[in-house]
């Protein structure tokens, strides 16, 4: 028995990726829980079977009271504040990374770091930083983020306009490298661009497109459930993170058959191939260019779908998983 541990009220892609696994495990015949917020997305989409998570302080008690209730073999934590709770509860979890960011080396961050079980890292990149902050490889397990296929769509008419399109897609947030993409739209004269994704850097963008006279050209769509016309219309998906730990999106493109383009940050290198250019990140004159030569020369998209269906399936993901917890729960202890 699995207690998965997601204390996120939004919809973003570990939050997509626990809503996958929850389900692949459960087709599998596994008995699985779910603890989350009760007003958030992933309780919405799980339709209220959900063990509620409360937030602030009482987090920890929380946790120790659903373990007590359900006795899980193996507690799995989604997020990094799952993670911190999990520890300061007394438990030993599995804890999923999807992040690239250097871990704290302070006594407080040691500790937390040393009392997980297993870790599941979301790529070798992010297997790198965890060692690198000083966790013991014997204690990660690499296993990509699972790629949904998505069903193709017409393009969004209202993305219909003169010259190539090019977009990105996520949350707006610093590390995800949208003001980057901005800085190199005015370098592409007679390119138009869209940003699907809310976030706090939206007012900085705004204001960014406004400046360097990019009002019309680069549109903030915000968040949208639509996702596939979007990405129909494209003629590349940029993905300009300045921090990655994957890049789901970049998968989901990929099996449309979208071409794409990255920076080299984090696991995104690993999701498009050995063979396909990157860029560095945070370098809009390189991004820039990069986008250019693209547009000229789209690549074998093709490949890059088998690629993503293949390598990244969710089966494979939840499988992988699944071995894990396997070998979590069989190192003995309670979870």
């Amino acid at each position: 028995m699995v207690l998965e541990v997601d204390s996120a009220r939004e919809w973003r892609g570990g939050q997509v990726q626990t809503h996958l696994l929850v389900e692949g495990l459960r087709s599998l015949g596994q008995c699985v829980h779910v603890a989350a917020p009760p007003d958030g997305a992933l309780a919405a989409r799980l339709q209220g079977d959900v063990l509620g998570l409360a937030g602030g302080p009482r987090l920890p008690l929380v946790l120790r009271t659903l373990v007590r209730r359900v006795r899980p073999d193996v507690v799995a934590a989604q997020t990094p504040r799952a993670h911190g709770a999990c520890v300061l509860a007394g438990l030993h979890p599995v804890v999923h990374r999807r992040v690239d960011f250097a871990i704290g080396r302070g006594p407080a961050s040691r500790w937390k770091y040393a009392r997980a079980r297993l870790y599941v890292a979301v790529s070798a990149a992010v297997a790198r930083v965890l060692t690198a902050g000083g966790v013991d490889p014997d204690r990660i397990r690499v296993v990509p983020d699972g790629i949904r296929p998505l069903d193709p769509a017409p393009p969004d008419p209202a993305l219909a306009g003169p010259g190539p399109l090019v977009g990105a897609a996520g949350a707006l947030v610093a590390h995800k490298g949208h003001r980057v993409l901005v800085e190199a739209m005015a370098r592409l004269p007679g390119v138009r661009c869209v940003l699907l994704g809310s976030g706090p850097q939206r007012p900085d963008l705004e204001a960014r497109i406004r400046t360097l006279g990019l009002t019309g050209r680069v549109r903030l769509l915000g968040h949208r459930t639509d996702v596939v016309p979007v990405m129909a219309a494209l003629d590349l998906l940029v993905h300009p993170s300045l921090e990655e730990g994957m890049g789901q999106v970049v998968g989901e493109a990929m099996s449309l058959g979208v071409p794409v383009l990255v920076t080299s940050a984090g696991g995104l290198p690993e999701v498009v191939g050995p063979t396909a250019h990157t860029v560095p990140p945070g370098d809009p004159e390189a991004l820039a260019a990069a986008i250019r030569a693209r547009l000229a020369d789209p690549g074998d998209t093709r490949a890059a779908r088998r690629r993503a269906l293949e390598v990244f399936s969710v089966n494979r993901m939840v499988q992988q998983t699944l071995a894990v917890y396997r070998e979590a729960a069989g190192r003995g202890g309670a979870p």
